[in-house]
């Protein structure tokens, strides 16, 4: 395949993957509007994935046990906090905030990981980088309004920062286990470490699983209802598993970094998704914040910055 040839197809995957994360905050939205938890969407959504991962994994056998024995706390780490915590975060967030301003707060991830970069690893941030990051900080102040005195329910907003902070914790893992576990054994793995982190704090009540069946409410989507198996398997082949194989094909093409700019098109298309089935638009205040939280993104993903993960971030 010639270097343009892939190229392309990095392009078009990346693309492909944008689009599946960028489904999955009206999907579940509806679903939890209908009854169920933001824990039940997120563990039929990685569950879901991490059986038929299992099953490649389990056919492919790519190093798996190698992996685990090389890696076994930055898998731990990577399921719990990169795969379960950002989407019970962010499934959280949208209980109460639009779709786009949960994923706009979670989107403030790498801004953290300059933060701890600069503190913990004595590493300052060049130009370019300290640029985005205040960029990103002054769109945050225009999308929270925070001089309006509350317009977006706090809880929501502590749960999208949440997000963000187990968005961080993706690249510093990633950081670490990246460059020696292939990219489809740490997603399948993480799944199922991401699966079990989720039952288990649904057992201890921590986030209570609800799975809503039959809802008890109609499940909304473009004014109509779907119930709730199609929004269910959604989640689970395209949102997870197309969504993560199609950011690893990505990546794998056309670089971490490139690939990293083009899943940013997430919060773009979940825009639009939103507005189309929910109904749902960002403010004017919120549009603007919300482009200066991309541009920082950028501007921070662009610069020749250490730590840089080398497969692609956990989107919504």
């Amino acid at each position: 395949m010639s270097l343009r040839s892939r190229t392309t197809t990095g392009v078009a995957l990346g693309l492909v993957s944008a689009l599946s994360f960028g489904v999955s905050g009206p999907v579940a939205k509806a679903l939890i509007e209908a009854g169920w938890s933001p824990a039940g969407a997120v563990l039929v959504r990685i569950g879901g994935a991490a059986a038929v991962l299992v099953v490649v994994l389990a056919v492919a056998r790519p190093g798996v046990l190698a992996a685990v024995r090389a890696d076994g706390p930055a898998l731990l780490l990577y399921g719990a906090f990169a795969v379960a915590g950002v989407q019970v975060a962010y499934f959280s967030a949208i209980r109460t905030l639009p779709v786009s301003i949960a994923l706009l707060l979670e989107y403030l991830g790498p801004v953290l990981v300059i933060g701890w970069v600069w503190l913990v690893r004595r590493r300052p941030p060049d130009r370019t980088t300290l640029v985005g990051a205040v960029a990103a900080v002054v769109g945050l102040v225009l999308v929270l309004q925070v001089w309006s005195g509350g317009v977006l329910d706090p809880g929501g907003v502590a749960w999208g920062l949440f997000g963000a902070v187990c968005w961080a914790s993706y690249f510093l893992v990633v950081d670490r286990a990246g460059t020696r576990t292939p990219p489809l054994v740490l997603t399948g793995v993480g799944m199922v470490v991401g699966t079990v982190a989720v039952v288990l704090c649904g057992l201890v009540g921590i986030t209570p699983i609800v799975l809503a069946v039959p809802p008890t409410a109609p499940v909304l989507l473009a004014g109509a209802d779907v119930g709730w198996l199609l929004p269910a398997v959604t989640l689970a082949l395209v949102c997870a598993l197309i969504a993560y194989l199609a950011g690893v094909g990505a990546v794998s093409r056309i670089g971490a970094t490139r690939g990293s700019l083009v899943a940013l098109l997430e919060v773009v298309f979940s825009t639009l998704i939103t507005w189309l089935l929910l109904g749902e638009l960002p403010g004017p205040f919120q549009l603007a914040g919300g482009a200066l939280i991309l541009l920082g993104v950028v501007l921070t993903r662009s610069a020749p910055v250490a730590d840089r993960p080398t497969v692609p971030a956990a989107g919504g």
